[in-house]
């Protein structure tokens, strides 16, 4: 009799990656119908996934698996942070400026805290920060926070070329 064959994983768990496989199909089927609206609750549980992973640190006297460990850390926050921007353009088609605001902050955030310890990330996540800070800027004006908005303006400006 053959075994039946299992995923293994030493960092996420498998079931979560099937449950993120089948959520992306019916995000991309919603959003391919123009149904922005229906696809946020599967993007929000995409998101909530993805911020209850961890990545076991390695112990102190292993030095060696420190830079693996690091790197593994990184790519989770840049997935992470792309599911919030993902969840959080989905809100600002629908004109939720609030929630939206709430999820770009968290992928700014993070986005931040890469570019911090990591400069080489900056032509990747560049872009994806000034669209987030015209986002912002965008949702402040929307709920009347000019003082924000203006902020939001000099965030950006900060990161454009000279």
């Amino acid at each position: 009799m053959a075994t039946p064959q299992r995923l293994i994983s030493n960092s996420v768990n498998p079931a979560n990656l099937v449950e993120l496989e089948t959520l992306t199909k019916v995000i991309d089927r919603l959003q391919q119908q123009n149904d922005i609206k229906g696809s946020i609750p599967y993007l929000a549980k995409i998101v909530q996934i993805l911020d209850n992973q961890t990545i076991q640190r390695p112990p102190k006297e292993d030095k060696a698996r420190l830079p693996h460990y690091y790197q593994q850390i990184n790519e989770l926050h840049k997935v992470q942070a792309n599911a919030h921007f993902q969840l959080a353009e989905a809100q600002y088609q629908v004109y939720d400026f609030i929630a939206c605001e709430s999820s770009l902050t968290l992928s700014v955030k993070l986005w931040e805290k890469l570019l911090h310890y990591n400069p080489g990330y900056q032509s990747e996540l560049r872009p994806l920060l000034i669209k987030s800070y015209e986002t912002l800027k965008l949702c402040y004006d929307a709920m009347g926070k000019s003082q924000l908005a203006m902020y939001m303006d000099t965030r950006k400006n900060k990161l454009l070329p000279t």
